[in-house]
């Protein structure tokens, strides 16, 4: 499946994922970059810095975050339509004062499949989205253009930690006082200035996203848990990296998805050179249950 992928804050993106493996164009945006990136444009390096050991200790608590990942198709000729619609709700659904993420991806082979990525500090702001009307609206708008039952899956995050997600609106709504927002979410944007000067600058920019979904042998978990860990505590600080998440599945604990965003394609290259992305590869080989499928994704823009 290909997808376009929107990762927002508001503006419009496009995206583009191959199965297993893809290449995407993105449609709206918003992501969480790492800590100590550098401006865009620079080249990625080779990580040479020793592999980070990551500890679970003191990250502060995501258990009640809700991630949900749905999946939707559309009856054809309504494509336009339901991009315009779902770019509305998301650029609203991020001003909730618990949302910490929301993702649009249609898929170009089939553009009339589109996946939406949406991320919760809490079940109260998860199940508080449904009713408010830019919501309701949405429904009211797309649910004719159903071509099939929508299907959805729940996630927890292992990585970041609770003080490490967050959104430019999020950042906003910090720096203007209106929520109290932990003051890392300042650099979780993949903006740099949260600003529609930013937005526009970022729609010069080329990112890749790669989402890849695992299956571990049950009774692997933990130990697979911790090798993710280490190596996503050292993908963050990849000169390219801009994000580096791990979701575990809350129904089938066995399974998970990584979403990896690079400002370049050459960043997801770069950091299978790594020692820590080998490291975690070899570690991981036994734990596998079947094949890992990838879906690589890359960003136009983004706010």
């Amino acid at each position: 499946e290909i997808y376009t992928l929107s990762l927002h804050d508001a503006l419009p993106i496009c995206a583009r994922i191959d199965h297993p493996m893809a290449s995407t164009r993105m449609m709206s945006a918003r992501a969480s970059p790492s800590l100590g990136r550098p401006r865009r444009g620079a080249k990625p390096a080779l990580a040479s810095r020793p592999i980070v050991r990551a500890s679970a200790q003191g990250k502060g608590s995501t258990d009640d975050y809700v991630v949900t990942l749905v999946n939707i198709a559309v009856t054809a000729g309504n494509e336009e339509g339901f991009v315009a619609q779902s770019v509305d709700n998301a650029s609203n659904s991020v001003e909730e004062p618990d949302n910490r993420r929301f993702d649009v991806l249609q898929d170009l082979d089939d553009p009339s499949k589109f996946a939406l990525l949406e991320v919760y500090a809490t079940s109260e702001g998860n199940d508080a989205h449904r009713d408010l009307p830019h919501s309701t609206a949405w429904r009211e708008q797309v649910d004719d253009w159903m071509a099939e039952k929508r299907t959805w899956s729940v996630y927890t995050p292992v990585y970041p930690w609770a003080g490490l997600w967050g959104t430019s609106a999020a950042s906003r709504r910090a720096a203007d006082g209106t929520v109290t927002q932990p003051a890392q979410a300042a650099f979780l944007t993949l903006d740099k200035d949260g600003d529609a000067a930013g937005a526009k600058a970022a729609a010069d920019d080329t990112k890749q996203i790669t989402h890849v979904h695992v299956t571990c042998v049950p009774g692997t978990e933990d130990d697979f848990i911790e090798a993710c860990l280490a190596n996503a505590a050292s993908s963050v600080l990849e000169p390219d990296n801009l994000r580096f998440d791990v979701l575990r599945h809350r129904d089938e604990p066995n399974k998970f998805m990584l979403i990896e965003v690079y400002a370049t394609g050459e960043g997801p290259v770069a950091h299978k050179a790594t020692p820590h992305y080998n490291e975690w590869r070899t570690t991981v080989e036994p734990f596998m249950q079947e094949p890992r499928d990838r879906k690589s994704t890359r960003l136009n823009s983004s706010h």
